[in-house]
């Protein structure tokens, strides 16, 4: 049977599936339904998800157990993407770096993700789908997110603003960025 947390899976559209399990889109098309590979998974992310409720960054979670979870749908452009057809504005730039001040704020170890885990709405505000072991791996600045935006040539524009409006931010990114480059 397909059911998880009285959820159909068969009136559910497929909608992805990552290294952690597989995701379908409710009826309703404002949920969806992530069934995981693995316990330690689905409660992990449970976990993450619940710490940052109140976190506009985040999707909200209505129900888990130890198999599944429903969350909010969080539609919207993967970043990687919508940089490549739209470019990088200042505004997005801003939201990258207030995603990861957020993460700071939460009490987040790890101060980066995946862009593929970032998912820019129309009006560019961005949120993240996926959060993993943010309490656990140490990361003290967005390497992947700097790395991409540098293969994607949009690093110099994001390090152009993101020194005029957070200068310490600036010298603190770039000089752990530019070392990493160098190993």
């Amino acid at each position: 049977m397909n059911k998880y947390l009285g959820v159909d899976l068969n009136r559910c559209k497929f909608i992805g599936k990552g290294a952690q399990g597989k995701v379908y889109l409710l009826p309703d098309q404002k949920r969806v339904i992530k069934v995981y590979n693995s316990r330690k998974g689905c409660l992990g992310e449970a976990k993450i998800l619940l710490s940052v409720r109140n976190n506009p960054y985040f999707p909200r979670i209505y129900s888990y157990n130890n198999t599944c979870m429903i969350r909010e749908y969080v539609p919207g452009v993967c970043i990687n993407k919508y940089i490549k057809k739209h470019g990088l504005s200042r505004r997005l730039a801003i939201n990258i770096v207030k995603l990861i001040e957020s993460f700071k704020n939460e009490g987040f170890k790890r101060l980066d993700i995946r862009c593929a885990h970032i998912f820019v709405q129309p009006n560019e505000s961005i949120k993240v789908i996926d959060p993993r072991k943010v309490f656990q791996k140490k990361v003290t600045y967005p390497h992947r997110i700097l790395k991409t935006l540098d293969k994607l040539g949009s690093l110099p524009q994001f390090m152009e603003i993101l020194n005029k409006e957070y200068p310490d931010l600036y010298k603190n990114w770039m000089y752990k960025y530019k070392r990493s480059c160098k190993k």
